[in-house]
């Protein structure tokens, strides 16, 4: 049996799309919660079974959801490269920048190996009706984190090392996006049915900036993944020069209009995007703000999802609400 959402993402128009969330497996969900009052973000990460757990939890709570995502972090390719990831409740800081690294540096592998061991622990455990997903981080997302140290309100050094150093921002950004592609193959290899790379700070970037430095990137990683749907999350933006990227489609953000979305690219398949914040306005909100989603989404592949991940405040009761608005 093909998953839903695997059809989807194959470009298969279906009678109602399938679904799943952005940071569906966390911190929103009591059962998430009870396991971190006893092991710490890095102990999810690197313990097989710990993040298979919490994978699967979304899933068990919510029967209609056509997927899983697998529990990890878009960092774990820095830590790969050398830079030292810990992640304080305070948010992810590195020990070393990109910059205090070699570019030459080989990346070690070994670090995937856990998130390889939960992908097929997770394989095993889920019904065949539903698809399980992997995902890495895009190229000048990792470039942004990776010379900042720690999350940024502007990221203004990242920003400025694109021209102050442009030619060692491509090198770094050509590294990055070989190492994103290499762990997006191996999910693939470990049982993830479809693959999502997030470029969670593209909409930091001024249109020429992010398609001189971002976008090639992108493209770059894109280009080396095989074996399963591929979709790219360029958040907070949708230019039409996505149009040349070598992927089935789109995450759409938020901000972006689902119908402009569909107009500017009628031949990919569309993922979204009903706004976070919508599931804290309560179930009423939620659910007319998407079936509005669904509706416009009529007759073109769609997979249901939010325009960013869920929310820690966020009812469990009011996603069970969307979920079955969206599946009827």
């Amino acid at each position: 049996m093909t998953p839903q959402l695997v059809r989807a993402l194959r470009g298969e128009v279906l009678p109602t799309p399938p679904i799943w969330f952005m940071r569906q497996a966390g911190r929103f969900l009591p059962e998430y919660r009870r396991i971190r009052e006893k092991a710490s973000f890095e102990d999810l990460l690197y313990d097989s079974d710990l993040a298979a757990e919490v994978t699967l939890q979304p899933v068990r709570r919510f029967p209609k959801l056509d997927g899983a995502i697998i529990f990890s972090d878009i960092l774990v390719i820095l830590e790969a490269l050398g830079c030292g990831v810990v992640i304080p409740e305070g948010g992810p800081r590195l020990t070393r920048t990109l910059d205090q690294v070699d570019p030459d540096v080989l990346l070690d592998e070994k670090v995937f190996e856990s998130v390889q061991a939960a992908l097929r622990k997770v394989r095993a455990a889920l019904p065949e009706d539903k698809a399980l997903l992997g995902f890495a981080g895009a190229p000048w997302t990792l470039l942004a984190y990776g010379l900042e140290g720690k999350g940024s309100k502007n990221w203004v050094r990242a920003k400025s090392f694109l021209h102050q150093e442009p030619a060692k921002a491509r090198l770094w950004l050509d590294r990055l996006a070989d190492a994103s592609a290499r762990l997006l193959n191996l999910h693939i290899g470990a049982g993830a049915q479809g693959v999502q790379l997030f470029d969670t700070w593209a909409g930091e970037l001024d249109r020429e900036d992010y398609e001189t430095f971002a976008l090639p990137a992108a493209h770059r990683a894109l280009a080396q993944v095989e074996g399963a749907p591929r979709l790219y999350f360029p958040r907070g933006i949708l230019p039409s020069s996505l149009g040349t990227l070598p992927c089935e489609g789109f995450a759409v953000s938020w901000q972006v209009p689902m119908a402009q979305a569909r107009a500017q690219f009628p031949g990919k398949v569309l993922q979204g995007n009903l706004d976070p914040t919508a599931l804290l306005a309560g179930e009423e909100t939620a659910v007319r703000k998407a079936k509005a989603i669904v509706q416009v989404m009529k007759g073109a592949p769609h997979v249901f999802n939010l325009g960013h991940g869920l929310l820690p405040e966020t009812d469990p009761a009011v996603v069970g609400a969307v979920i079955d608005a969206v599946k009827g």
